[in-house]
Order: structure tokens, then sequence, then C-alpha cells
């Protein structure tokens, strides 16, 4: 026999007294009502109702079941004894349940509920909307759901359907997780995974029910919760809907052509960039022993990615190789410290040297190229390299360096005429020009004969 629909259930728990026969907390609580009527929410499996005791002091949730499951029963006695063992003081993550298997009266007969205690907690998405833009909150909302998924893991149990609608954040930016209709404990081993979970937040390839099963998705709300500290622009940016967080089902079946991957692939945050590249080797990886997550940094070092930066050419007899950008032709000592003179300047104007003076010579002439010390030294500025010339590897350095002894050559012609363009000399010429009019218009007006 099918179970009652969501209207069956909204029509009935009105009336708790009559509703919940063998239940005195419910039976003498009170529903509580939205806009739409007693539901607060519903799944593919069943909805859940929220009572309050007389007093208000006490509030519950109650999921009843819209679907069958003949493993239901058997599943949830199984669950709630393994439960029972957890302190919920040590094992904060842990909401307390309560299975019954003819819970609720609802068209003469009598269905299975699940009740827990409600938490006065913020959903995942509503927390991330409104601390967004707090890198700190987000790390350490980020770094205790590490720990939480870290410790399911020693106890042996997995959630199942690790999602934003199964994450609660209390304060003080404490993770709880609810929803155990896909939940694994050691006492179900063996047994078929009941439901596969968010389809924003598997992995295409199916995962086997065991203690590992929640690896891939809580990853996947990890990176989203880091990469959202480091990049707040994110949440607006790579959200297509309002059913995940910054990665969906899309960028997990063609990740080479995912925008999100490729931006927190290319966040300033080394972590975020990490676990990215290990989420990337998650969805190529062809069975389920993907690692476990790893601890998260508090106060991470940003870089930014960008291209490549220029970096100093490595240090080489350079008396032969002119550097890019400078003229071809004898190279002198002044002209290898950046300078445009090419003539040999007296041993009286000495320029700053990065090595102790030499010895004064008698007769004036070229320097001899000194040794080069393998540590940096301090230097004039030099003409700025270019961007090939910068990054590129030693053994591409001699065809780089060619190809800028070629184009600098060409540009000499253009060098040689820029006195042209200085502003004195423009200033010059306008004023000439002007005095040449005024004579002309002096000749025109009153001539001299």
């Amino acid at each position: 026999m099918e179970p009652p629909s969501l209207t069956d259930y909204m029509m009935a728990v009105q009336h708790p007294r009559l509703c919940f026969p063998d239940d005195d907390v419910l039976a003498a609580s009170t529903t509580v009502l939205d806009a739409l009527g007693p539901v607060t929410g519903s799944g593919v499996f069943g909805c859940v109702f929220r009572f309050t005791s007389e007093d208000g002091a006490l509030t519950w949730a109650v999921k009843c079941f819209t679907s069958h499951s003949d493993a239901r029963a058997d599943r949830y006695r199984k669950i709630c004894a393994a439960l029972a063992e957890l302190r919920p003081a040590e094992e904060r993550w842990l909401v307390p349940i309560e299975f019954a298997a003819e819970g609720v009266l609802v068209g003469g007969r009598r269905w299975p509920l699940v009740k827990m205690p409600w938490r006065p907690a913020a959903p995942l998405l509503d927390w991330v909307e409104r601390w967004k833009d707090n890198p700190a909150a987000l790390r350490a909302v980020a770094a205790d759901f590490t720990a939480v998924v870290g410790r399911m893991g020693e106890l042996g149990i997995a959630h199942g359907d690790l999602q934003h609608g199964n994450i609660l954040i209390s304060a003080p930016r404490r993770v709880q997780l609810i929803d155990y209709d896909a939940i694994y404990v050691p006492a179900l081993a063996g047994t078929a995974r009941p439901e596969r979970g968010h389809r924003n937040y598997q992995r295409p390839r199916p995962v086997g029910y065991g203690p590992r099963m929640d690896r891939f998705p809580a990853r996947v709300i990890q990176l989203s919760l880091l990469g959202l500290a480091a990049d707040a622009e994110l949440w607006d940016r790579l959200r297509e809907d309002d059913d995940r967080l910054l990665l969906g089902q899309e960028d997990f079946e063609d990740p080479g052509g995912s925008e999100a991957l490729a931006a927190l692939a290319d966040s300033p945050d080394p972590q975020v960039r990490d676990i990215t590249a290990r989420l990337l080797a998650d969805l190529r990886s062809p069975h389920d022993l993907l690692p476990p997550l790893a601890a998260v940094v508090m106060e991470p070092t940003l870089t930014p990615v960008t291209p490549a930066r220029p970096r100093p050419a490595p240090v080489r007899d350079t008396a032969s190789e002119p550097p890019a950008g400078q003229p071809t032709g004898p190279r002198t000592d002044e002209a290898r410290r950046g300078g445009q003179q090419q003539e040999p300047r007296p041993e009286a104007e000495p320029g700053p040297r990065p090595e102790p003076k030499p010895e004064p010579r008698t007769e004036p002439g070229p320097r001899p190229q000194p040794h080069r010390s393998p540590q940096p030294q301090p230097q004039p500025p030099q003409q700025p390299q270019s961007a090939s010339s910068a990054t590129a590897a030693p053994a591409a350095e001699r065809p780089v360096r060619a190809a800028a002894r070629s184009r600098s050559t060409r540009r000499t012609p253009v060098r040689r005429n820029r006195w042209l363009l200085r502003p004195g000399v423009l200033l010059c010429l306008f004023v000439l020009v002007l005095l040449l009019g005024l004579l002309v218009a002096l000749f025109l007006v009153a001539p001299p004969w």
C-alpha cells in the first residue's frame, strides 16, 4: 500500500492528539504553521513538520515518509542503536533521533516517522549568503566541517548525503548534520546504498556504500568555503542556481570546460589550488579509495596566480652577448652598466660600480671586463628586458638575445632622432616660428619703404 501524500500529512498533523496516539510529548505539542501551512520542508522521500511544547520551550522536527521501503524499519533500528552509543556532548555534529515504525496515524493506518530536536541553526546556504564577505568566518566553518568529517571517519560512519540542505551552522560557527536516511554505520556493512545523494555534490562515477563515501562531497563543500574565503566575488559569479554552493554536476561531468574549476584553480589561496587539483584527480580516479580531507590553513598566505613575472637571467659571461634592447657593436664598461654612451669615459669620471674601484690607470681606454661574482650585486637601473627574454629558459636564451639584437638594430635610427622630440627643442622651434611670423606681419603692415 502506498504511503500518504504530502497533503494527507498536512491535514493530519494539524491535530497532534489524534495523529500521535503513542507519543505523549508530540500529542501535547502545537504544530508550527507558516504561510503555506504546517509543512516546513519536503524532499524526495518525505516531509518535515515542526512542533513546539505547550510552554514553547522545546521544539521537535518530525519527518514523515511519502515513499515506501521494505528495509527502512530495519535500517533505522540499526542506525538508532549505533548513534545511541555516541555522546552528543562530544559528537557535536550529531542530532539525537528516534524512530517509530508506527508513529503517525493517517487515514486510519499507522506509518513510520523520525523525530529529532529542532536546532536553532542556519542552513548552510543561508549562512554563507550572510557571511560570504567574512574570510575568517568561512575558514572557521570549513575547519570545523573538516574536523567533523574526519571524526566520523574515525568512527566508521558516513552521512551518505552531504549537501547544503543537510548542514546546519550554529553558534559559534559549529557544524551539525541532519537527515540520516542515507547514513552508514558499521552495522549496515554489506547492504545496498539507499540513495545516491545530491547531484551537485556527488561524483559522476558511482561510489560504493561505506565509510569513505563522504570524501568527494566533503571535498566539494570544503573547496567551496575556502574558495569564497579567498575571493567572495565567486559567490555571484559562479552560482547558476540556489541548489549548490560553487560547483555542480556539469562541472564534474566536464571538468575541462568548467569555469568554476578554472577559477578555483587560479585562486590566490594556494590551499584552494591544491584542493582543486585533488578534486580533479578524484574525478579521474577509477576507484572509491579517495584520500581524506586535508586540514584547513586558517591564515593562508595569498599568492595570486598571475602571468610569469620577469626574473633575472642566469649569471654568465656577457662580454660577447649584449643584453636584449641594447645596440650591437663594441661594448664598453659604460655600456655594460646600461648607459647610452659608447665611448670610453676618462678615468677621472668613474661611475658607480658594484665592485671596489680598481687601481688608477695611466692610459685612458676601455677597461677589461671585471670578474662577475655569482652573488647578486646592486647595479644602476638598466633598460627593461622584454618579457620573452626575461622568462625564457636558459637553453632558449641565445635565440631570444639574437632576436633582441635584431630588433634593437632596427630601432637605432629612431633613437638617434629622439632629440627632435625633447620639450626644450620643441619650445625653441615654436618661439622661432612665432618671431618669424611677427616679422612678416610687421613688413606687411608697415613696410620700411
